[in-house]
């Protein structure tokens, strides 16, 4: 409506505190015309009778599907860090081709096959948009769980997957590196069955980003090293077919003096991948006690507060 300035749009940012600020007034009990004067007086912005209307009785709002009207607006937490993390991952940011109601056509999504991974990203991404975590489906087909949910926001800092980007929200404080990190391993890191603990993917900058977060939190690392280059012909385990791969593939290599670090300052939620790193500690007998990770997995308190807050579907 008229959230212009003789044609030219108010900043978002501006459109949502004046958002914020006429509904307070009309908690106050304040008319129309009052809440336009005190608006123009504090903010010296003058809006017209029937924006403040449509916003006060609920037809129209600035944030026009968005929990968070710009990424300004969110604030960094190690949930919004570890989401960030399988982002840069496994994890990916879609647009549709044909839009569907608007914010909708842009998706923040995760497809991998274990459970607990699907569970934490999904509780994390709820707590992060403020809403009952998005329910993981299990596709059959594709022997998947996926996750999936629409926010512009969330999509304008993950797409490009840019590090400027993500960087006030990674490096605010160690716990949100090790949130991250804990993301990030969760997607593309493998411990073998020997004991070596890696991670793979073909943004060489992301990895090296990922060495300097690790090396903060007293992880030493070796790497990142070229593990397959562009061109080289792969044959898919699946499906047994022959491919040629598009990029060069790099990967780093965590020293195993620094596992006992790791386990406590990162660890995995990945059940599997946790145990396999677990086993090797205790055959070195070095296995630590862990500083319980605040999103660790199978947290049992947290699964019942959230069935109880939002009922079993919202697990």
């Amino acid at each position: 409506m008229d959230e212009s300035i003789r044609g030219r749009l108010r900043p978002r940012e501006l459109r949502v505190r004046l958002y914020e600020e006429v509904q307070r007034l009309r908690e106050q009990g304040l008319g129309y015309k009052k809440i336009v004067r005190e608006i123009e007086r504090k903010y010296g912005e003058r809006l017209s009778r029937s924006t403040v209307s449509f916003w006060v009785r609920g037809l129209t709002s600035p944030y026009n599907g968005r929990r968070f009207p710009s990424i300004e607006f969110l604030k960094p937490s190690r949930e919004l860090a570890y989401v960030v993390g399988v982002v840069m991952g496994d994890g990916s940011v879609v647009m549709r081709s044909k839009k569907r109601g608007g914010y909708n056509a842009v998706y923040i999504e995760l497809r991998v096959k274990d459970m607990e991974f699907a569970e934490e990203f999904s509780r994390c991404l709820g707590l992060v948009l403020g809403r009952p975590p998005p329910k993981p489906k299990y596709v059959e087909r594709k022997r998947r769980y996926r996750v999936s949910v629409g926010d512009k926001t969330l999509f304008e800092l993950l797409h490009g997957k840019s590090l400027e980007k993500i960087r006030p929200f990674v490096e605010h404080c160690d716990e949100c590196r090790s949130a991250f990190l804990r993301g990030f391993f969760d997607s593309e890191g493998c411990i073998s069955e020997n004991g070596q603990l890696t991670a793979y993917n073909s943004n060489l900058e992301l990895l090296r980003y990922v060495t300097r977060l690790l090396a903060d939190l007293e992880i030493e690392t070796t790497g990142p090293h070229l593990k397959t280059r562009r061109g080289t012909l792969m044959k898919c385990p699946k499906t047994g077919r022959i491919y040629k791969t598009n990029k060069d593939v790099y990967y780093i290599y965590v020293r195993s003096r620094s596992f006992p670090t790791y386990y406590r300052k990162v660890g995995f939620t990945i059940e599997r991948k946790q145990k396999r790193l677990e086993e090797h500690l205790e055959k070195r007998g070095i296995l630590p006690t862990p500083t319980p990770p605040f999103f660790h997995m199978y947290n049992r308190t947290l699964r019942i507060i959230c069935i109880y807050k939002y009922g079993a579907g919202g697990i």
